[in-house]
């Protein structure tokens, strides 16, 4: 438990008159001087005229004011200003060229005698919004006292213009009439806040009670107590942010006695703050008091850190993140690059940027890559790091074949290369990952040519680059050497077989088995759509079209038909075979990837964008979603995924109208499907069979994918819940995306 300190700040300008009921205006002089204030006042001062040809001059030479406080009650005050005047005489230009002595104007009785006095008006101004108050004084000066000419003696006090706390007063003084010679004074004079001493046990709305916060394990505390009687207070807790004061809840709390407030300890961040102020009738803009107990306690940052998002992504060809955090929070975005230690090693300090809360920020210069992270690190700690999604990925290799550069061009052309290792930049002649002499040679020939992928350029002058390159260009030769050896290897397990002639019977027998199933697929035609993701899942859905293949089933697929798709585009190479497959009435085949299912979430915005989708499986959607929309796919659509790259579940549920079968588990109903009704007791039993085999072919190429694609998750999946409303028009080759 710990006192806390309190501070005042007016949050809005009063609202009240400037000249309170049951307050009089007070005015008094020096010695010498005598003074009074006038009734029935125009706050105009007239116009300017020129100094009189004989006789002196009234001068304003200076204006001062003070805090007072003016009080009904003992504890009713209010505060006010008392604006204090230095009066001085001016003789006219006349006499001081040696002109007659001055005379009189004015004849006045003064302890029974009569006497010369220069009677001169003095007008006082204040103004504040929306008020203002204006007073004038009459000062009679003693024309008999010559030490008053050209000096500064006599002081005028008026009682005293009302100002509200921590409020502005505009006060302005001059002589009525104005001369040329006497210029009127101006002065802004502000008003005390809650923290002068003689306003804290005077003014009411300086009142409040005694505050301290008690934190525990559960909740955090706000004890109240000393509430001045008869008053009531309200409370109202807040999350302090740039954005705005964001409240913890819609509620004021009204304190009318001692209490304590309770917040859970999961809503106790170092923005949050509270605000106090009375409940004062007739008086809207109370000054308020405010407390953020908890700005520099640990718990509440550390629990601030641990409920911040980041979120990074990449669309078309920008990286750009967002952060999110109940509090503005110190810190600075670092992108950063995953290598095969898995630890992400700070990029140029150019491409850093400050932490801002929820506004998106990107990095222009810097092209997307999968091995790419963003880090959020504050006072050299690392709180959240967040990676590249799945998406972005074209070829299904290893995040280890891929290896960052750094390339510099000096002033007489010299190209050096240094290679990322364990977070340190190595000149590529001391690389340790890369040993092969011949391979630095032909890394440092493609670095030099631009062969290589341009991550980053420097723009502070010193002609840096950044590139990435992956090793798998280099090792293609040593597959051809693996390819050799692994031939060889087939035909020594053949031999063997061969002298063993009871083994060599059964493999016969396994190769009299040839994928065809007697009839219950033979001249079924299927229209096999994917999302070409990578290298891997297409070899993946290669096997599994090879293996329809061999059961005698007519395949349409992409992967086999480039040459006839670079030709005609997606479009209308879709168009061609759908219609075929139509005619002959064969089957479409979904088979979702975690690339097909946040594609066909992205295909919303590039319908709205006019962007033509750059895959069938894409293209296609404008012709398949109104289908499923329609409940037209009856005997027509079948989807599919590999259970251990997609869920079903993950499927989006527009698509699961129809059946959706996990593979390989569930590969003998997909055939069954396929095949249709009136198929056999025997062929039934040889697809069970064929089911069989072609399942472990699906798994091997599976787990080789899971392999190559471990370190990696796929990207949030989008909702498709608003397709209905959004897909509009009909099918046809020439809809443009």
């Amino acid at each position: 438990m710990w006192k806390l300190a309190l501070a005042l700040v007016l949050l809005y300008p009063p609202s009240a008159a400037l000249q309170p009921e049951g307050f009089l205006d007070t005015v008094s002089c020096s010695d010498g001087l005598s003074c009074r204030l006038l009734e029935d006042v125009l706050c105009i001062a007239g116009e300017t005229v020129p100094d009189p040809e004989t006789g002196p001059v009234l001068v304003l030479t200076e204006m001062m004011m003070r805090n007072k406080l003016r009080c009904q009650e003992r504890w009713d005050c209010i505060p006010c200003v008392q604006v204090t005047l230095r009066l001085g005489l001016l003789e006219s230009p006349a006499q001081l060229d040696g002109g007659a002595s001055m005379t009189s104007t004015h004849l006045k009785k003064h302890n029974g005698k009569t006497e010369e006095f220069l009677r001169t008006h003095v007008l006082l101004a204040a103004e504040t919004y929306p008020s203002s108050h204006c007073a004038e004084v009459e000062v009679f000066i003693p024309l008999g006292q010559r030490d008053w000419y050209n000096n500064t003696q006599g002081l005028l006090h008026f009682d005293c213009f009302p100002i509200s706390i921590s409020g502005e007063l505009y006060v302005s003084a001059s002589t009525r009439p104005p001369y040329l010679s006497s210029h009127a004074l101006q002065l802004t004079h502000f008003g005390p806040d809650c923290t002068w001493h003689e306003a804290q046990d005077a003014v009411r709305l300086c009142q409040i009670p005694t505050m301290e916060v008690s934190v525990g394990l559960e909740e955090a505390v706000l004890h109240v107590w000393d509430v001045p009687e008869g008053q009531h207070f309200y409370l109202w807790l807040y999350l302090n942010q740039t954005s705005g004061l964001e409240g913890m809840s819609e509620n004021i709390t009204l304190l009318t006695a001692p209490e304590n407030v309770s917040l859970p300890i999961s809503q106790v961040f170092p923005c949050l703050c509270l605000q106090v102020w009375p409940k004062v009738e007739d008086y809207d803009d109370s000054p308020r008091t405010f407390l953020c107990p908890f700005t520099n306690n640990a718990e509440a940052l550390s629990r601030a850190w641990a409920t911040s998002h980041l979120k990074v992504k990449a669309f078309r060809g920008v990286l750009s993140c967002s952060f999110s955090a109940p509090c503005d929070l110190p810190g600075e975005l670092v992108p950063c690059w995953k290598g095969e230690d898995l630890a992400c090693h700070p990029l140029h300090p150019q491409l850093r940027k400050g932490l801002i809360r929820i506004e998106l920020q990107e990095f222009p210069g810097l092209k997307p890559h999968p091995n790419l992270c963003i880090q959020v690190i504050s006072k050299g700690r690392t709180y959240i790091q967040s990676c590249l999604k799945e998406e972005i990925k074209e070829n299904c290799h290893s995040l280890e074949q891929d290896l960052l550069f750094w390339t510099t061009l000096d002033s007489p052309g010299n190209f050096s290369v240094h290679v990322l290792e364990q977070g340190t930049w190595v000149h590529i002649t001391q690389s340790i990952s890369i040993r092969n002499g011949n391979l630095k040679e032909a890394l440092q020939n493609d670095l030099q040519s631009g062969e290589c992928m341009l991550m980053w350029q420097a723009d502070d002058g010193e002609n840096g680059t950044l590139w990435t390159c992956s090793l798998e260009k280099y090792c293609r030769t040593r597959w051809i050497l693996a390819w050799m050896i692994t031939l060889f290897g087939l035909c020594s397990i053949l031999f063997m077989l061969l002298l063993k002639k009871e083994t060599l019977k059964g493999w016969l027998r396994l190769l009299k088995e040839d994928y065809s199933s007697k009839g219950a697929l033979q001249g079924r035609h299927v229209l096999l759509l994917y999302s070409p993701d990578h290298v891997a899942f297409e070899r993946l859905v290669g096997t599994l079209a090879g293996a329809l293949t061999q059961l005698q089933v007519s395949v349409s697929l992409e992967l086999w038909s480039r040459g006839e798709l670079a030709s005609l585009g997606p479009m209308q190479w879709f168009h061609a075979q759908r219609h075929r497959i139509k005619q002959a009435g064969g089957t479409v085949v979904l088979l979702f990837s975690p690339g097909a299912v946040a594609g066909c979430a992205e295909w919303l915005d590039w319908k709205q964008a006019d962007v033509k989708p750059d895959n069938t499986f894409l293209a296609s959607l404008n012709c398949i979603l109104p289908d499923f929309q329609n409940g037209k796919t009856k005997g027509r659509y079948i989807v599919a995924c590999f259970e251990k790259l997609l869920a079903v579940s993950d499927i989006p549920g527009l698509f699961r109208s129809v059946p959706a079968y996990p593979l390989p588990s569930q590969l003998f109903a997909f055939l069954l499907a396929l095949a249709g009704p009136g198929i056999d007791f025997e062929q039934r039993s040889s697809l069970k069979r064929h089911a069989v085999w072609i399942s472990k072919s699906l798994e091997r190429a599976v787990q080789e994918c899971q392999q190559k694609e471990a370190s990696w998750e796929y990207s949030p999946l989008l909702p498709l819940q608003s397709a209905d409303q959004k897909i509009k028009g009909n099918c046809h080759p020439s809809v443009a995306f």
